[in-house]
């Protein structure tokens, strides 16, 4: 098997840990001080951050269900798209969850992982917060020029 094939069943295997809530089987996947790019002030960076990341986001996002659409390998980086459905319970700045939470779908996240020797050793994520905004109630669509309002 090839870095790039064996990459992605590294990071099938690191995906679907996150989804199971299998916190412990993480640790053999990750180098020791891994860096992650898309941690708010204050959350240390390895594997104890994104342990902490992980248990923030149950919190806030409930029922929380993650369906990988997309995965690329290419040398030492491996992609991944996907798309959530939960709960929002509120807890994200500027975002108020109504009374009871709002319901979340098609929620999409992506991720880059760096792998050397089977390892992750960097990552970077960005999540939609835009459409978790939208759909909370948190912000309205804007009506667009030219488009029909259906008032009238």
């Amino acid at each position: 098997m090839g870095d790039e094939q064996r990459n992605k069943e590294v990071v099938r295997k690191v995906e679907q840990a996150w989804v199971d809530g299998k916190l412990d089987q993480l640790d053999q996947y990750f180098a020791a001080d891994f860096p992650s790019h898309d941690r708010p002030p204050g959350v240390p960076q390895g594997l104890a951050g994104a342990k902490m990341m992980h248990q923030n986001v149950a919190k806030i996002f409930q029922n929380r269900k993650l369906e990988m659409k997309d995965i690329f390998a290419g040398d030492d980086k491996v992609f991944v798209r996907s798309v959530s459905s939960s709960t929002y319970a509120g807890g994200l700045p500027g975002i108020p969850a109504p009374a009871g939470g709002a319901p979340l779908k098609d929620i999409e996240s992506w991720s880059v992982y760096r792998l050397k020797d089977g390892k992750i050793v960097e990552h970077w994520g960005i999540n939609d917060a835009y459409s978790i905004a939208m759909q909370a109630g948190a912000l309205k669509m804007p009506e667009m020029a030219g488009a029909p309002t259906g008032r009238g």
